[in-house]
């Protein structure tokens, strides 16, 4: 049966004997050829489209992960403790300096309580037997209540809180001594500027006469690391979570201490920066599996997405004669390779080599240098991604966290190699990280000229400014020595790893990038075929028609040729006789 013919109408020779529809079969079958090229063309690209699609979203996934590797910080963790937790508490981001720190509590802060001096019997208690107006003001805030004869105490409660323009500013309730249920009314803000006061309206049951201040309204009070120096000054804040006073460190108050206070520690997290290194080196390995994957001559890894890579055209159990990957020898896919390869193995942007004896340049700077490197090994399973040699990882981190932590995350740090002049700025997204050779002249006390990679800068007093639509664009240098000569140095703008791969990534995957051209590509071809292949099927219906035509026509000419046959016999038999 061929691949296209329809066999919607079939018929045979009921006269002849004859089975048309096998023989229309059979030349159909010779006509579908292009037909079944095209279809089997049609698969193909779209299991290339497919593949292409699924690198995108896969890639996609990579640069949301690495975006959240994107700074310093992220793999600088710290970690906080309190040398006496039952009086403070603590803890940290990753902004925090490592070190430790004295912290004094002389009081914590409150907020304001009033109690009622009489008590009545019950909740239903009536507190008046007349109409009252009852007043109390919180902060800026007044709030005046008409309290109705024969309101009793938990209706007055009620009355409070449900005060117009009381939104949980202030809070009443009764509280049960034993013996006799009290009124008492409370701030819900700490500190000393949120106090209560209860109005004089005549209402003697509930005016002011009749609570007492059973707590007061307070800020917290701290010193650290023995400032302020005078005993009678001290931080104040109207919390007990305080988070302003020490960089990254939020101090949460439990109780006051002694005037030795308690030591607060901060250190780097190294077991969590390992576990971030592993994250993106893990993240970035998918990606470069599912390179070599969709790059496969002949064998696909099980990894490998069911989109990107075809099927064996037989049963053979041999894993030799496994399928290669539809994108094999594809030259997009060796492109987005060799890019990552690329960024992975060579040295960072904007990184100098360190120069121990004079002790300048980056310690670190490439991932080999953090034992951070791609497997080699053809026989190891890991061939192809990138492993962790942890003694040298954990040996990097105890030398240099920062450092390493830069090589991964830097971005847009500048330094030069002169006293001459510094780095002052640069435009994130307009200056392309790197090294910068830089030259310029003083005379007279004013800068004459000034050279970036060979570039004539734009010049305003002492700083020099890269040139619009090159690299150095928005570059920015301050001239420290403003004697008269000839100047020359290089400017280093780091970029971390990751930033490279973001970057890349971005590209890659935006609506101009590699693959959406791939994309693109596919798709019109797609698109081509399609239309292609509705032609031919209005061919192949055509000649299909045609077919049957000629063939019913033979056929009824063949039944007259028998029925004439049939007739001529009869009459010669009848001659005989």
């Amino acid at each position: 049966m061929s691949d296209y013919w329809s066999g919607s109408i079939t018929f045979t020779g009921l006269n002849t004997g004859t089975d048309w529809d096998e023989i229309i079969e059979a030349q159909m079958a010779v006509e579908e050829y292009r037909y079944n090229s095209m279809t089997e063309k049609e698969t193909a690209y779209e299991e290339q489209l497919a593949a292409v699609e699924d690198l995108e979203t896969q890639m996609t996934t990579l640069y949301q992960t690495l975006q959240d590797y994107d700074s310093v910080s992220d793999f600088l963790t710290k970690s906080g403790s309190s040398s006496d937790e039952t009086s403070l508490t603590v803890s940290v981001d990753n902004e925090a300096e490592a070190g430790t720190h004295n912290v004094v509590i002389n009081q914590l802060a409150q907020n304001d309580i009033w109690s009622s001096d009489d008590g009545y019997a019950s909740t239903d208690t009536s507190i008046t037997d007349t109409d009252q107006t009852f007043s109390l003001t919180y902060g800026d805030e007044t709030y005046t209540i008409d309290v109705p004869a024969g309101t009793t105490l938990e209706e007055f409660v009620d009355l409070i809180n449900n005060a117009d323009g009381n939104s949980d500013d202030v809070r009443a309730s009764v509280i049960n001594e034993g013996d006799a249920y009290h009124l008492q009314i409370r701030g819900m803000d700490l500190g000393a500027d949120n106090t209560v006061t209860i109005n004089d309206t005549g209402f003697d049951a509930m005016g002011a006469d009749a609570f007492t201040n059973t707590q007061k309204a307070q800020n917290a009070q701290i010193k650290v690391d023995g400032f302020p120096a005078a005993d009678d000054e001290w931080i104040e804040r109207d919390t007990n979570s305080i988070d302003d006073v020490i960089d990254g460190v939020t101090l949460q108050l439990k109780t006051t201490t002694g005037d030795e206070g308690t030591t607060v520690t901060v250190e780097l997290d190294t077991d969590a920066m390992v576990e971030a290194v592993e994250t993106v080196v893990e993240s970035i390995n998918t990606i470069l599996q599912l390179l070599m994957d969709l790059q496969d001559q002949g064998t696909v890894s099980e990894s490998v997405s069911t989109a990107t890579a075809s099927d064996s055209d037989d049963d053979d159990d041999d894993d030799d004669d496994s399928a290669a990957s539809v994108l094999a020898s594809n030259y997009g896919i060796d492109l987005v390779q060799n890019s990552l390869k690329n960024i992975l193995a060579t040295k960072g942007l904007g990184f100098s080599y360190y120069d121990a004896d004079a002790d300048t340049g980056d310690l670190f700077t490439s991932l080999s240098t953090i034992g951070i490197s791609t497997d080699a090994d053809e026989d190891s399973e890991t061939f192809g991604l990138l492993v962790i040699d942890y003694d040298e990882l954990e040996e990097a981190i105890d030398e240099d966290p920062e450092a390493v932590a830069s090589l991964l995350s830097s971005d847009s740090t500048g330094s030069t190699d002169s006293s001459d002049f510094s780095f002052d700025s640069s435009i994130s997204g307009t200056t392309v990280a790197g090294d910068y050779e830089v030259s310029y002249t003083i005379e007279n006390g004013e800068i004459t000229s000034a050279y970036i990679n060979g570039n004539a800068a734009s010049i305003s007093g002492w700083t020099i400014t890269g040139a619009s639509g090159e690299d150095e664009a928005g570059l920015a240098l301050t001239v420290d020595n403003t004697a008269d000569g000839a100047y020359t140095g290089t400017v280093y703008l780091k970029q971390g790893k990751i930033g490279q791969l973001v970057d890349t990534l971005e590209d890659m995957t935006s609506t101009e990038g590699t693959l959406q051209i791939m994309e693109d590509s596919y798709q019109e071809i797609l698109d081509q075929l399609a239309e292609s292949i509705s032609k031919e099927e209005e061919r192949l219906d055509l000649v299909e028609s045609r077919l049957r035509t000629r063939y019913s026509n033979l056929e009824t000419l063949l039944t007259s040729y028998d029925s004439l046959s049939t007739t001529i016999d009869s009459l010669l038999a009848s001659l005989d006789d």
